[in-house]
This record gives C-alpha cells, structure tokens and sequence, in this order.
C-alpha cells in the first residue's frame, strides 16, 4: 500500500543537509578556484624568477668571458701559441654567445608554453567554476522544495485538520 505522507524530521534533516551540500559545494569551488589561480601564479613566478637568475648568471658569465678575451688580445705576447690562444678565446667568447642565445630561446619556448598552460587552466577554472556555482544552486534549490514539501505535508496532514 502507498503511504502518503512523510516523517517530518526526516524531511527537515534532508532539507539542513542539502543546504550544508550547498554550502560544501561553494567552498569547494571557492577553494579550486584559489588553487589554481595560486598554481597558475607561482608557475609564472618560477619562470620569470629563473630566467632572471640565469640571464643574470650567463651576464656574469660573458662579462668574465669578454675581459678575458680583451686581457688576452691586450697582452704582450706573440707566437703561433698566443696565436692559438686568442683565436680559441675568440672561439670561446663565441660559443658563450650562442649559449646565451640557447637560454633565451628556451625560455621565451618555455614561457610561451607557460601562458598557454595558464590560459588553459583560467579557462578551466572559469567552466569548472560555473559547475559549481549551478551544482550550488541546485543543492540550495533542492532543499528549499524539501523544505517546502515538509512544511505542505505538516500543513495538509496536521494542521489543516483541526
């Protein structure tokens, strides 16, 4: 046989925990939301911060590099070995510009990828959001019509009679 009718704590029970679901459900999104936003910061950060160093340190380098080539070229100091010598610091100095050339190719290829990887997760994180924002409002939405139900039962079954 169907029953009509409900236990009305029951009802409110159910209604308090969809609100706290609804409550859940905004702090999760609020919490993903920062997480991601953080990641997506100190990912660029990191790469701003060691593309920095790094230029910073091949700066120092190649400052070392270039007064070592002029020592030698100002040097008092002739043969077929000062010959060799300044032709392979010549050489040298060369081959640290084009090492220098390597990092910042690198790191603009990796900066670029970077950004990508931080548009794709806003993007993300903007579609997820608005998951959640719609799940949130459906949890909230849900346990006012239970509310409603209950607080209808109670009327029609209880004190409608009287």
């Amino acid at each position: 046989m169907t029953m009509l009718g409900a236990q009305l704590d029951d009802l409110s029970a159910l209604s308090t925990r969809l609100h706290g679901t609804s409550v859940d459900v905004g702090t999760a999104r609020q919490e993903s939301v920062a997480t991601t936003t953080n990641v997506v910061g100190a990912v660029g950060d990191a790469a701003r911060t060691a593309l920095d160093q790094i230029s910073n340190q091949m700066a120092a380098l190649d400052q070392s590099v270039r007064a070592s080539v002029a020592q030698a070229e100002s040097t008092q100091w002739t043969g077929a070995n000062a010959d060799r010598f300044r032709g392979a610091a010549n050489e040298f100095n060369g081959a640290m510009q084009a090492a220098q050339g390597s990092v910042t190719e690198a790191f603009g290829s990796f900066q670029a990828s970077v950004t990508t990887m931080s548009e794709t997760l806003n993007d993300f994180v903007t579609q997820f959001s608005a998951a959640l924002s719609q799940a949130e409002a459906s949890a909230s939405e849900m346990g006012s019509a239970v509310e409603a139900q209950r607080s209808n039962l109670d009327q029609a079954m209880n004190i409608g009679i009287g």
